[in-house]
């Protein structure tokens, strides 16, 4: 099923990213298309849809299983409903673990050359506005539109600030630049337009100049980073970019902490996907499998509109990201545990022993 899904995708891919692929300002041929950018989509996606797979996989092949009887023969041959479970226990743990390692170290790698593909050939990356950060203890960086294309940030507004004896920061130099380039290399930067204020105790000194070559305490490359570029980070990588953008006072550290909370909460989605949809296609019925695929649709789509709307919550409101990736699983989780138990207990007699590994 894995392999139908993506076949799929990567038709339709190919069709929307035709004229791309077909530049002839680019030097792309078949051989770098398909090497150098296919199994690394390849991967990112399957990584992405693995749950949704998994699950209409378990549906497809358990309502096969029920329409032909074949449940039935083995639980009236003694087989309990908790033993027949038990091998897709054994396979979603494994697939969980191995989703585990793919979602922190390995899909990241995978990420960093499919992007740094589509960023050559595809399209550029795009600006960045209205960001306020902070670069060190005694900076504060103001811009209005920063564009990673050309390196040119507009309307740029420095502030630095002193701590005295109270331990109470005062503004000291203030920097406004209406057009500044920098250096990707170094910290090099061609400011246009420049207002510098100096501030004392008892008075300010103003100074106005038309263009000046400088170096500046930052690099450029610190005023931003595209939200794409957080899923080309293995773990360790983003959690370091996470302390300096909590440090820096940026405005995209939710993104972050929803990505971290994503990489190992889709996993066990796969997993609470794997009951339920045990639980639903193993009861033996008239419509067949077609009403077990269309019952996983309609759950599957379900999920992923109460995971975004989670996502967008902690986004717009301020709802903590550990709770809107994880408050999907539990709830899910409660309804294939309730679900679950309701389907064994038509197969046996009442129990208060919930071991799955009994037979």
């Amino acid at each position: 099923m894995i392999i139908v899904v993506m076949s799929i995708s990567i038709v339709i891919d190919i069709s929307e990213r035709l004229r791309d692929f077909t530049n002839p300002e680019t030097d792309l041929t078949v051989w770098k298309i398909a090497t150098e950018y296919y199994p690394y989509f390849f991967i990112h996606y399957m990584n992405l849809f693995s749950s949704l797979i998994i699950f209409l996989a378990v549906l497809f092949f358990t309502s096969m299983m029920a329409s032909r009887s074949e449940i039935i023969a083995i639980l009236s041959n003694g087989v309990s409903f908790r033993r027949f479970t038990r091998p897709y226990l054994v396979v979603s743990t494994i697939l969980l673990v191995f989703s585990l390692l793919s979602n922190h170290y390995w899909v990241p790698d995978a990420n960093k050359r499919r992007i740094d593909f589509e960023s050559k050939y595809i399209w550029p990356p795009g600006p960045m506005e209205n960001t306020n950060l902070q670069v060190d203890d005694s900076t504060i960086v103001h811009y209005n539109r920063y564009s990673p294309l050309d390196h040119s940030v507009t309307r740029l507004w420095v502030e630095n600030w002193k701590r005295d004896e109270n331990g109470l920061y005062t503004m000291y130099k203030d920097m406004q630049v209406h057009l500044a380039l920098g250096d990707s290399l170094s910290n090099n930067w061609t400011l246009n337009k420049v207002f510098v204020r100096y501030i004392n105790d008892s008075s300010e000194v103003v100074k106005l100049i038309p263009k000046v070559d400088t170096t500046l305490h930052f690099n450029i490359k610190e005023l931003g980073i595209e939200n794409n570029k957080m899923v080309a980070m293995t773990t360790p990588e983003l959690l370091n970019y996470l302390d300096k953008q909590r440090k820096k006072g940026a405005n995209n550290v939710v993104s972050i902490e929803l990505t971290l909370h994503e990489r190992t909460a889709y996993p066990f989605a796969a997993y609470v996907l794997t009951l339920l949809g045990l639980s639903v296609a193993s009861r033996k019925s008239r419509e067949k499998v077609g009403k077990s695929i269309a019952l996983g649709l309609v759950i599957s789509f379900t999920y992923i509109f109460f995971m975004k709307m989670t996502a967008v919550a902690a986004t717009n409101i301020g709802l903590s990201p550990a709770l809107a990736v994880w408050v999907p699983n539990v709830f899910f989780a409660l309804i294939a545990t309730w679900v679950y138990f309701d389907r064994m207990k038509h197969e046996e007699p009442p129990s208060f022993d919930i071991k799955f590994w009994r037979r």
